[in-house]
């Protein structure tokens, strides 16, 4: 039969039943929201991380770089062997033409890799004309710098000119026509008065005759043919005669005399030319 319940056991059965349906109703609830959770993750695209550049795009991007560089370098050393080439007494080797690239490309210079060939074009001046803003001082340098690396020997000479006699120096490998167009130093700028050197070193010309001492003309060495036929052309030749030009210091010539002749026959001034007039 049934038993007729109390107001307590109806408030206990009630408490059950909605306890029961909250529980339902939550789990009801987390199931939605997982549910559109996972259906907005399947519609979000998903984002690729980038792949991390490989080694060998690296190493491509670095030695494109290094390639670029170079090829700025190259072309101005190129161009400080052209300045020398052009401008007359001012040859650059390749070593010094190397040093002076290096000096204005290290870092501590201040020029940019970019600004390289324009800063050198502005010390090079109008350099087909003779002109220079600074090249050449800090070609000099370098050179100098260089023949010290290769432990180049400064040789020392003694020059007489009339009553006057002065002391030159230059480094091995270096010839006198050299010390004329490039020296720097006192006894330089003596011997560039009173020696031309009209034909720029070529060997066309005698107005760098000089006599050596005879007791040191076995060390220089004698001339070639074509040295001698210019010498023929010179003011007063001499047994020892030779032209500054083709005289190369050497460790041997430490201490060489030389003596410059009271006159010069400069054949360029008379070049004839046929008058069409």
């Amino acid at each position: 039969t049934h038993q007729p319940t109390s107001g307590a056991s109806k408030l206990l059965l009630l408490c059950c039943r909605h306890r029961s349906y909250t529980r339902r109703f939550t789990i009801v609830a987390q199931m939605r929201r997982a549910a559109m959770l996972r259906s907005a993750l399947r519609r979000q695209p998903l984002r690729r991380r980038r792949p991390p550049i490989s080694l060998p795009l690296l190493r491509a991007s670095s030695s494109n770089a290094a390639t670029a560089r170079d090829a700025q370098l190259e072309e101005a050393t190129k161009f400080v062997i052209q300045v020398g080439a052009v401008r007359e007494g001012k040859t650059y080797s390749q070593d010094v033409a190397e040093g002076v690239v290096a000096a204005l490309a290290d870092p501590s210079s201040g020029v940019p890799l970019s600004a390289l060939l324009p800063t050198l074009k502005q010390l090079a001046g109008a350099y087909e004309i003779g002109e220079d803003n600074g090249l050449d001082a800090l070609a000099a340098a370098v050179e100098k710098e260089v023949n010290e690396r290769a432990g180049k020997q400064l040789v020392h000479c003694s020059v007489k000119a009339g009553s006057a006699s002065f002391d030159v120096s230059a480094y091995e490998g270096t010839s006198l026509y050299d010390v004329v167009r490039r020296g720097e130093d006192d006894g330089a700028r003596a011997l560039q008065s009173y020696l031309e050197c009209a034909c720029s070193g070529v060997m066309a010309c005698s107005t760098c005759h000089v006599y050596v001492a005879p007791e040191w003309f076995s060390r220089v060495g004698e001339p070639c043919e074509a040295e001698l036929d210019m010498l023929d052309l010179a003011h007063e030749p001499r047994e020892n005669s030779r032209l500054g030009c083709q005289l190369v210091f050497t460790p041997d010539l430490d201490g060489l005399e030389l003596e410059v002749p009271d006159g010069a026959n400069n054949l360029m001034d008379h070049i004839p030319f046929e008058d069409r007039g």
